[in-house]
């Protein structure tokens, strides 16, 4: 039986008042790709945090390639192979690919000191050839897309020689379309005999990529499975404790009259004459690749995009938004998709952040009402169920789903008709997710009428009555619930 090339045995860390973790164990063979999955809070990150360096462990072990080994850094651990792949990139956006690739590495420089370009270049260029990829390595980082970014950060755990590299939800800001290339790298890597432990609260791509699974539970290791003989129910239940029947909990209501309509709006550069219409009770799905238009049209409703044509109404009334307090005063909500830059004040309470979208209705001269405002930030945490140790808590310090409950929060105060919702569930896990999804159902059955963007497709199929799928700009294809499927909305997106 072949060695593991890397092993943590009986891991625990303590925090002031707290056992994070409990006598945790993971193995990882040489070439192998294990997700590491658990809801936020079970002990992932602190877990990688030890793996490199950022942490030290209290007990345990940790065997790489026979030999125990303490971190004291993160450099320590990057001498020994070991590279992480952070969700948000870490990248100098006014440097090339090649320079960050390079950056503090002493390969790139001449007999007298001084970094040799050329040479830097060509071996940046050979990497990139090794992976069979195709970009310039000369481009400024900011002109890249995404996903060549994400590639950037790949290329410099390999040229460190990396022998395991940890991805932390390497696909959140990615497309469905770049998803596939992105494995293909990372498949890649695996030939290479590049051992990968890849963090993501997404389950199909879980068993598109990964070989196998370890499931942390408060603090402990709950169980190592190999993927081909589990199945999502069982992951998820191992994850959250109980079983969890329906992943996308869609209630059936009536959908009443059209709420919002939208006549032929183009902005003059993304979108191209969209017309459509939202009904009461209704969530409507916006499904598309990227440049398709999906995020324009949800920023133009909302006032964060300029139209130079096209009709709003809602509910039969005129609007006319020319900016985001226009769109909050005629009763429509955006919540966006990267809470932690676009939702939340990070260093500002759960109270704070809910009121900040009415905190003019809250004045009284010059002093907010802050029992007003006490009152409001507890009936929304109480009826969102966001797990803290009170409203006076700082945002920063909950999880990801709690975060995405205060940005909804936000949004809900404002007692909005239409709700648009970019990416909800967006680096949440799965026992989170599945109560968002409750939410949303439950808003729609009080009448709101909801638009929902969504990179995952799954959501997508498994919450909305119908969906519009996007191309170029345009609407190309309107599919009811019962007829929408992964291969058609694919379809219909690549028109």
């Amino acid at each position: 039986m072949e060695n593991p090339i890397l092993e943590m045995k009986g891991i625990v860390k303590s925090f002031p008042g707290v056992k994070v973790l409990k006598q945790v164990n993971l193995s990882l063979k040489k070439g192998e790709i294990m997700a590491l999955m658990g809801e936020n809070g079970a002990g992932k990150s602190t877990l990688m945090k030890i793996l490199t360096g950022i942490y030290e462990y209290d007990e345990g072990e940790i065997v790489l390639k026979g030999q125990k080994v303490n971190f004291k850094s993160p450099k320590d651990s990057n001498r020994a192979g070991i590279a992480i792949i952070h969700q948000e990139l870490n990248l100098f956006p006014n440097l090339t690919a090649a320079e960050n690739i390079f950056l503090e590495k002493e390969t790139a420089k001449n007999k007298i000191g001084l970094i040799d370009w050329k040479a830097m270049n060509k071996k940046a260029q050979v990497l990139v050839d090794s992976l069979g990829l195709n970009f310039n390595v000369k481009e400024k980082v900011e002109n890249l897309s995404v996903h060549h970014q994400q590639l950037v950060e790949i290329l410099r755990a390999v040229s460190s020689d990396a022998e395991i590299i940890i991805m932390d939800e390497p696909t959140s800001a990615l497309p469905e379309n770049e998803v596939q290339n992105l494995f293909v790298t990372i498949r890649a890597l695996q030939k290479k005999g590049v051992s990968i432990i890849y963090v993501s609260h997404r389950m199909n791509e879980i068993f598109d990529i990964c070989q196998t699974v370890i499931v942390l539970r408060d603090g402990k290791d709950i169980c190592y499975l190999d993927l081909k003989e589990t199945n999502q129910q069982e992951i998820i239940a191992q994850m959250i404790g109980k079983e969890v029947r329906d992943l996308y909990p869609k209630l059936e209501v009536e959908i009443g009259e059209p709420l919002l309509t939208v006549k032929d709006m183009s902005d003059g550069h993304t979108l191209n004459h969209i017309s459509f219409h939202v009904r009461k009770g209704e969530i409507l799905g916006l499904y598309g690749l990227v440049g398709s238009g999906i995020t324009e049209c949800a920023e133009a409703l909302f006032g964060l995009n300029k139209l130079n044509r096209g009709d709003i109404f809602l509910d039969l009334k005129q609007l006319h938004i020319q900016t985001p307090a226009d769109a909050i005063k005629s009763g429509i909500a955006y919540v966006p998709p990267d809470r932690r830059r676009e939702g939340i004040v990070k260093e500002m309470s759960i109270k704070n952040n809910i009121s900040l979208s009415i905190i003019r209705q809250l004045k009284r001269l010059f002093l907010v009402n802050e029992k007003k405002e006490i009152s409001i930030a507890e009936e929304y945490s109480k009826k969102l169920n966001i797990k803290s140790s009170g409203i006076h808590q700082t945002v920063n310090f909950l999880s990801g789903g709690n975060q995405q409950k205060v940005v909804l929060s936000k949004w809900l105060v404002t007692g909005p008709q239409i709700l648009i919702l970019n990416d909800p569930t967006r680096g949440v896990d799965v026992g989170a997710k599945a109560e968002i999804y409750g939410l949303i159902s439950k808003l729609a059955s009080e009448g709101m009428g909801i638009i929902m963007i969504s990179s995952e497709m799954p959501e997508v199929l498994g919450m909305s009555d119908r969906i519009l799928v996007f191309s170029n700009g345009r609407i190309v294809k309107e599919l009811m619930r019962d007829e929408a499927t992964q291969n058609s909305l694919l379809l219909a997106a690549s028109e």
